[in-house]
């Protein structure tokens, strides 16, 4: 809807009786646009095919994508040509894009890739032409590759005239992929505007990093700028709700935060990555830890007497076999003496730097995953 491959527009042809041959391939065949641009308005090009003529006679380099597309970037209401250049190299072949005006502007190259991000490209890939910002216009979405021996990291280009008639790259700067191996564009967030969104696979298939979490990098228009966030898939893992409860807590948003814990208590579905490994299971500390942390945010919630019940809980039904249900009482005790809940937190803090490496123990779910302090429990 955005744009069509192979530009079914017509050629535009200004001198019928000059009509302008295919150029000699230059020495530098990444920057021959402006004779293609010529060439293109000449009326021998084969735009409806994307220029094969080109392609073969340039000895340009096979491409993932597509070579060409066309779109109305600039709002007109007549398409622009965008064209693909490869050449040979090594690890990636270098390459641009060339922005070509419509036929009735007699495709003036008005700028390319390299040009809006003003560096050298390789690798070259055009991923779309798609709109991204919702103000009727695509932008060309483009990714490129940066090669050290064989490990390349991808990044982009979002070429764009949102704000205006001069295309500029609104890409942003924390957008680089070690892969584009899922990519796709929808809208992810429920604002009716087209977002980029990337799968990413657990990180590693090492078993020393702990249990791993797939995601997906979304990038969205905030109307002012391109952001990008990173959104994990489910919890498949005990341990990894758990800290998505943490992260609400941290953020201040204790109504989710509780809601999180809680699920973590009762939700025997989710796999205890340490009982899988044939340690002792994670979640007979997990599930006081969640009870005890849910009393926090009630009790910073105004809630005291539920913060209490969740506190007993923790206790009762864990201190035979948790010192995460332990601390909890020592906890619970102190404030029922009458004391401060940073009271109560020191002393729960004192208890548990007396088993300092078993707590530490609790925590290990490999290098990849976030460790917990003790200072960091009632804080």
């Amino acid at each position: 809807p955005n744009a069509t491959v192979a530009p079914d527009s017509g050629t535009t042809q200004p001198n019928e009786d000059e009509p302008v041959e295919l150029p000699f391939p230059p020495t530098n065949r990444v920057g021959g646009g402006l004779s293609v641009s010529t060439y293109l308005a000449g009326g021998l090009a084969n735009i409806e095919e994307c220029l094969p003529e080109l392609v073969a006679d340039w000895e340009l380099e096979p491409t993932d994508g597509d070579r060409c597309l066309l779109g109305d970037l600039d709002g007109d209401d007549r398409d622009e040509l965008i064209y693909l250049v490869s050449v040979p190299g090594e690890p990636v072949a270098p390459g641009d894009v060339w922005f070509f005006d419509d036929a009735d502007e007699s495709y003036r190259l008005f700028t390319s890739a390299r040009a809006v991000a003003n560096e050298i490209l390789a690798g070259v890939t055009i991923e779309a032409l798609v709109d991204l910002t919702g103000d009727g216009s695509p932008e060309a979405v483009i990714s490129s590759q940066n090669c050290d021996g064989d490990l390349c990291t991808t990044s982009f280009v979002i070429a764009s005239a949102h704000r205006g008639f001069d295309v500029e790259n609104l890409a942003p700067e924390d957008l680089t992929l070690t892969s584009t191996e899922g990519l796709s564009f929808e809208d992810v967030t429920g604002d009716q505007l087209t977002d980029l969104l990337v799968r990413r696979e657990a990180a590693t298939d090492d078993p020393a990093a702990g249990p791993q979490r797939a995601s997906a990098l979304v990038v969205t228009w905030t109307g002012l700028r391109f952001r990008v966030e990173e959104e994990p898939d489910e919890a498949e893992f005990l341990f990894h709700l758990v800290t998505d409860a943490d992260d609400a807590y941290r953020s201040g948003d204790l109504q989710t935060a509780s809601e999180l814990y809680l699920r973590a208590v009762n939700d025997v579905s989710l796999r205890d990555w340490k009982q899988e490994r044939g340690e002792r299971p994670g979640r007979q500390e997990l599930q006081p830890y969640s009870l005890f942390r849910a009393a926090l945010a009630a009790q910073r919630g105004g809630d005291a007497a539920g913060a209490l019940k969740l506190l007993e809980r923790a206790f009762n039904e864990h201190q035979a076999s948790s010192i995460l249900g332990l601390a909890a009482g020592v906890y619970l005790t102190t404030l029922q003496n009458g004391d401060s809940a940073g009271t109560a937190c020191v002393a729960t803090e004192s208890y548990l730097v007396n088993l300092s490496s078993f707590y530490s123990g609790v925590w290990d779910y490999g290098y990849a995953n976030p460790t917990h302090e003790i200072d960091s429990l009632c804080r």
